[in-house]
């Protein structure tokens, strides 16, 4: 039996491919900025009516930020594939950060009508403060519950927002 040979790969083949795969934090955020920059551009154009400078429809305002952001992610993107930055590791990504922020966003939206700002301000508040790294459930609650005292202090009590502190189904 004879094994195959296979041309073992050369030190420019390897630095090619490493370019070919290069990935930092730039050329990510840049590509998230310019996929949302530009569907949201899009949506606005094929959904909405646009107008012009002077009589702005309501489709105006949401294209003209989608394609800045559009072109703000691929002046970012460009500029890091061209910088000599570090790589993403799949360790260093905030993957908590990532699932719990979300998470945090829906409850609070589902849980504002039922059980009112109060709870709702304290659960995105937990979500969020437990994504930190590093971070307890005693100091997640400590600060989340300082927090929404805070919020309740600004835009209920200062400012007047007309939004329940108890929902319908703690009454």
């Amino acid at each position: 039996m004879v094994a195959a040979h296979r041309p073992r790969p050369t030190g420019l083949v390897t630095s090619l491919n490493m370019q070919k795969l290069k990935l930092n934090a730039d050329i990510a955020s840049g590509l998230l900025f310019a996929v949302f920059g530009g569907w949201f551009c899009a949506t606005s154009i094929a959904g909405l009516a646009l107008g012009n400078a002077f009589r702005m429809g309501p489709g105006f305002f949401p294209a003209l930020v989608g394609g800045l952001l559009f072109a703000m992610g691929i002046f970012i993107a460009i500029k890091g594939w061209r910088a000599e930055g570090a790589m993403i590791k799949l360790r260093s990504i905030p993957w908590r950060a990532i699932a719990l922020f979300p998470i945090g966003l829906i409850l609070f939206g589902a849980v504002m009508r039922p059980l009112g700002l109060a709870i709702a301000l304290l659960t995105l508040c937990f979500c969020s403060s437990v994504a930190l790294k590093g971070m307890t459930l005693v100091r997640a609650a400590v600060l989340s519950a300082a927090i929404t005292t805070l919020c309740i202090g600004i835009f209920k009590l200062g400012l007047g927002l007309n939004l329940p502190l108890v929902g319908d189904w703690l009454r």
